[in-house]
């Protein structure tokens, strides 16, 4: 995401949308009562009784409802039309505003959180797509690492027979490696990653990485170790400290780290974590909040009180200079987070009591 130009004395963000992971953090920093100007096209009458046409145009609307499908490229912005072309006698309307990657856009807020700011600052960071491969002799798994979580593309299947016993074994090893090669580097330019990792048990995947490096050119390769190989494996290679290394500034690795540190402290440490709503709130409030992981359908919750609740313990958060992870409730670690409540805490001190 690219942030053009803002004055937020008066309240605006003029924003570029470079990628699908930028659509998820609008969808997350949007809320009803923002007014959103946009490029769009809308189907208007020629005179009375005339033919209808579209015509393309700027309008602003003050949103009320956003729809977003996870892993697609494109966020739909509905609400009444308060800003357009006066001749064309759009205001007051409803109309649907669809926001895709190369789009840009106007956000007018009433005020800007500190947190909303923030979300807009990293994500103006450039962010890293990698791309992962596991593979062992049986089969290959290759998928990608993005902001939203881990979408997997593709699975090959070696199918090999056992070196001793069957004949032409080489070549079907050597058939085996092309076909994922082929995958990787066509899935390489259409996903447009910034890295490979390549894992898996045995030397495999130091000869898939090999042959990566020499056809795959000008993307970096990492190689890492699992135990077993194919979609299988992805959590453990995610855990791994390759992957930490090459992504660390992917939430969805951050949280998992957060969250691996929490259910050590619940276990030995109780009075330093916090979770579920209610409990984040009140550490919050007490500046106690180190590091704070939440699951976004909390923010677009359609609880009032909830929804509230949680953008205030992210501003106090913020504001106490916490680490702060927003991730899908889709992504695995987002599963487990929500048995905590869909918001969890790591705190600077321990806590005795959790109201206020």
């Amino acid at each position: 995401m690219k942030i053009i130009e803002e004055d937020l004395k008066k309240g605006w963000v003029k924003i570029l949308v470079e990628d699908e992971d930028d659509l998820w953090i609008l969808y997350n920093i949007l809320s009803p009562g923002d007014i959103v100007y946009g490029r769009t096209s809308r189907e208007v009458k020629q005179g009375e009784g005339g033919s209808s046409r579209r015509v393309s145009m700027t309008l602003g609307l003050r949103l009320e409802k956003l729809e977003f499908q996870e892993f697609s490229d494109r966020l739909r912005v509905r609400g009444i039309v308060v800003d357009g072309p006066e001749e064309f006698g759009v205001k007051g309307h409803y109309h649907t505003i669809n926001l895709s990657p190369g789009d840009t856009l106007i956000v007018f807020k009433e005020k800007w959180s500190a947190s909303e700011l923030e979300a807009l600052r990293r994500s103006s960071v450039k962010k890293r797509r990698v791309m992962l491969v596991n593979i062992d002799h049986d089969e290959a798994c290759i998928a990608v690492l993005t902001e939203q979580g881990v979408i997997q593309l593709s699975e090959a299947y070696g199918r090999l027979p056992g070196k001793m016993y069957a004949s032409g074994y080489d070549t079907l090893l050597r058939n085996y490696l092309e076909e994922v090669l082929k995958l990787v580097s066509d899935y390489a330019s259409r996903e447009r990653v910034d890295a490979l990792v390549v894992a898996g048990p045995g030397d495999l995947k130091n000869t898939l990485a090999d042959l990566a490096r020499s056809r795959v050119k000008g993307l970096p390769v990492y190689v890492d170790s699992t135990s077993i190989g194919g979609c299988s494996g992805l959590n453990e290679l995610l855990r791994r400290d390759v992957v930490k290394k090459v992504v660390s500034e992917l939430s969805v690795i951050r949280a998992r780290e957060v969250f691996e540190v929490f259910k050590r402290l619940v276990v030995e440490q109780p009075d330093r974590v916090a979770y579920g709503v209610d409990e984040a709130y009140c550490a919050a409030l007490m500046s106690a909040v180190d590091k704070l992981v939440v699951v976004s359908e909390l923010i677009k919750s359609g609880d009032e009180g909830v929804r509230s609740k949680v953008l205030e313990t992210l501003d106090k958060a913020f504001s106490s200079k916490a680490d702060i992870w927003i991730i899908p409730g889709r992504a695995d670690i987002g599963v487990e987070v929500s048995g905590f409540g869909g918001i969890i805490a790591v705190l600077r001190y321990p806590l005795q009591t959790r109201t206020c």
